[in-house]
């Protein structure tokens, strides 16, 4: 892999925000929202064109017996025009519409956000899994130091006759499931830094030297409070608020059909044409100017306005039950993120109390397998145990960072604007 410098947990996230190719999707879609968000997408700006027609037209009868006119006519003519249409009242209609639109850029940029709170905690979590692994593969290397010393103790031991072959090998052995165990961990940590560059944008090559260290999480506000803010402020619900707003406002645009629309248009011509036959020959000019007021109501449709108003009022109970859904489960998301955190708080200190059991341990076990009072597989089995208590405190300290991580976002911790980056 490419050395690529050190990288803090904080300036991972500003990558994955410049650079992560979901969120970079997410802002061009918010753009497209954006660009159109206009009152001419609305209808309520007039409508403006203009033409021109040109044409050239001859006819040589000059050697036509059953012509009229036996010479050669020649004929230009040019026509220039305009028109403007303009919807001065339509129920109401456009300014729903322009409310909509602005809806549906809210809308867009709430999708967003959330590509970007799950990204960021993405980020942060696999950020964490690289620390673990590279924790785990120095635990690892450790555990071969310890296994090497152990060997070459038991070397110059058997040099001086105090020691067999039977243990010796037996270390040997613990030597080589450990350098087993090293390689296999290298790349687990090779997988993980992957990952957390895929996660950034960056190429899957690169290799950070990660300078944040992995640490015991921050204290949570009371429970209930957090549900509360939870419930109001994670980006699903905002979410589904703005869409049940969206379909408060289709109630208001089915509802404009019941009124007349009122529309003013207007036409401008000008037309200058040329024409000759043989030594005769004139020019001419004609303007049009026109305007004029349109009124249209529709009477009766058969019902299709009525209905429309009925399943744009029922849209609105439908996203009302989501804003309740996308609550209820929100704050069932909450507290399960909070036992967790709860839960692994209390089994990382567990883990460490027993980590620190396991390191005492193995001091007395050395004293002992020097005095010879244990056997080379009763220290192996003291040395695994230490390893498998290092490895299960890292673990539990990982979870516990997750689990206070995800409360985070769901509480809107996370939240960063596009438009900042």
């Amino acid at each position: 892999m490419l050395a690529q410098g050190s990288l803090t947990k904080s300036e991972a996230v500003a990558r994955a925000l410049s650079n992560n190719y979901g969120i970079r999707v997410a802002g061009l879609q918010v753009e497209a929202a954006s660009a159109n968000n206009t009152w001419g997408t609305a209808g309520a700006l007039p409508q403006v064109g203009i033409n021109a027609v040109s044409s050239s037209a001859v006819s040589d009868q000059s050697e036509n017996p059953t012509s009229f006119i036996q010479e050669r006519l020649a004929s230009e003519s040019v026509n220039l025009g305009g028109q403007v249409s303009w919807t001065l009242f339509d129920g109401m209609g456009m300014f729903a519409n322009k409310r909509s639109l602005e809806a549906i850029e809210a809308q867009s940029e709430g999708q967003a956000m959330l590509v970007i709170e799950q990204t960021v905690e993405a980020v942060m979590l696999g950020y964490d899994e690289v620390l673990v692994q590279e924790a785990l593969l120095a635990v690892l290397k450790a555990s071969c130091a310890l296994s090497r010393d152990r060997l070459t103790w038991l070397e110059r031991k058997a040099d001086l006759g105090s020691s067999g072959t039977f243990e010796r090998l037996q270390f040997e052995n613990s030597l080589l499931a450990d350098s087993t165990a090293y390689i296999q961990q290298t790349v687990a940590r090779t997988v993980a830094m992957r990952n957390l560059n895929r996660l950034l944008g960056e190429s899957e090559d690169y290799f950070w030297q990660l300078t944040s260290p992995l640490e015991s999480p921050g204290i949570l506000a009371d429970r209930d409070v957090l549900d509360r803010e939870v419930r109001s402020n994670t980006t699903g619900v905002t979410n589904a608020l703005l869409a049940e707003e969206i379909t408060r406002i289709g109630v208001d645009q089915a509802r404009s059909r019941l009124y007349p629309v009122l529309g003013l248009s207007s036409s401008f011509g000008d037309q200058r044409s040329e024409f000759s036959a043989g030594e005769l020959s004139g020019s001419g000019r004609t303007v049009n100017t026109a305007a004029g007021l349109s009124l249209n109501f529709n009477l009766f449709n058969g019902g299709t306005t009525r209905r429309a108003i009925q399943q744009a009022q029922i849209q609105v109970e439908m996203a009302a039950l989501d804003v309740e859904n996308q609550q209820q489960a929100a704050s069932q998301v909450f507290r399960n993120a909070w036992d967790r955190y709860q839960t692994q708080a209390a089994v990382h200190g567990l883990n460490e109390r027993a980590l620190s059991n396991a390191r005492q341990t193995l001091k007395m076990a050395e004293e002992r397998l020097a005095y010879g009072t244990i056997s080379s597989f009763e220290f192996r089995d003291v040395q695994i145990n230490l390893l498998r208590s290092e490895a299960e405190v890292l673990r539990s300290l990982q979870a516990w960072l997750a689990a206070w991580t995800g409360v985070q976002r769901l509480r809107g911790a996370l939240r960063t604007s596009l438009k900042e980056e």
